[in-house]
């Protein structure tokens, strides 16, 4: 089956291309500024684009693509708002355009959602999004991320909101969500001493995404304690120590051409790796590959 992504606020394309790795394809963007968008038109020549997510509709959406929805809308909606490096004005800074991005899922009304920003947004806007997608028809997960989880040298915590619709695959694929009769369908074969996973909670999302056994039946962590209430183990957090950094690598970037525009799309962006497994595993449930060992349902 085609998996169909539509990102939002796409800046340099870190999601696109994690979307594209875990098998989606990007059939349109949307990017206000003029530096990233013309690193998407480099990359992406043929996907159509919008500039103002205001002029996003579901009919100026078919007039791009030809489609009526996508399986999955991402965007990293502007985290100005909300970031420690700001005035955190939150709700009332012009910059918030969360409810433009609500605005143009409920019009098209995707399977999934997918959205990201910083890790100050747990305690300035978290709420109000997630009572907005559950309102729109959504089961929502969240899960804080930080870049050191996939290997790399800074920490970097980003927030991921992960919403599904009522009517995912996973659920239309033999039915393994949460009372469907099948509860051994989800359970990931992975080594305990690795990853410290027994099985998959299938209340928030069908399928699910791991929880940590440790905490089952206790309360969450508290923030600030070390932990993230998210289920991931402990070298997973973001406040464990990796390896020491690699003594070539370079301090000051080289003198290139747009090296401060350069520099701020990167900021600004997600990276790849971080957010591909959780890419991958809506794909897989998706396609029916809900994790069981390598077999398919």
């Amino acid at each position: 089956m085609s998996l169909t992504h539509f990102s939002l606020f796409s800046g340099i394309g870190g999601i696109d291309l994690a979307a594209e790795a875990a098998g989606f394809t990007s059939v349109c963007q949307c990017e206000w500024a003029a530096f990233p968008a013309a690193v998407l038109a480099s990359h992406w020549p043929e996907v159509p684009r919008f500039q103002d997510i205001t002029t996003v509709t579901k009919e100026a959406f078919f007039e791009k693509t030809g489609l009526r929805t996508v399986t999955l809308i991402s965007g990293g909606f502007p985290c100005q708002p909300f970031s420690t490096a700001g005035r955190q004005r939150g709700f009332h800074d012009e910059r918030y355009l969360w409810p433009e991005m609500l605005r143009v899922i409920r019009e098209l009304q995707p399977h999934w959602v997918l959205g990201e920003n910083v890790a100050g947004f747990l305690r300035m806007g978290l709420d109000k999004t997630l009572i907005d997608l559950e309102q729109a028809g959504y089961d929502v997960r969240v899960f804080v991320l930080p870049a050191a989880a996939v290997g790399a040298w800074h920490e970097r915590k980003r927030v991921f909101i992960i919403g599904s619709s009522a009517n995912t695959s996973c659920q239309r694929h033999r039915g393994c969500g949460q009372g469907a009769g099948h509860p051994n369908l989800c359970k990931r074969q992975l080594p305990q001493d690795e990853q410290g996973w027994q099985g998959m909670d299938s209340t928030a999302v069908p399928c699910g995404l791991p929880d940590d056994p440790h905490h089952a039946g206790k309360a969450l962590p508290q923030p600030g304690l070390g932990r993230v209430a998210d289920g991931f183990p402990a070298q997973m957090d973001g406040h464990s120590l990796w390896a020491e950094e690699p003594a070539d690598i370079p301090r000051l970037t080289e003198e290139v051409p747009n090296r401060s525009k350069r520099m701020k799309t990167l900021g600004n962006a997600v990276s790849p790796p971080q957010v591909f497994p959780i890419l991958k595993y809506i794909a897989d449930i998706e396609t029916g590959r809900c994790p069981m060992g390598g077999e398919e349902p």
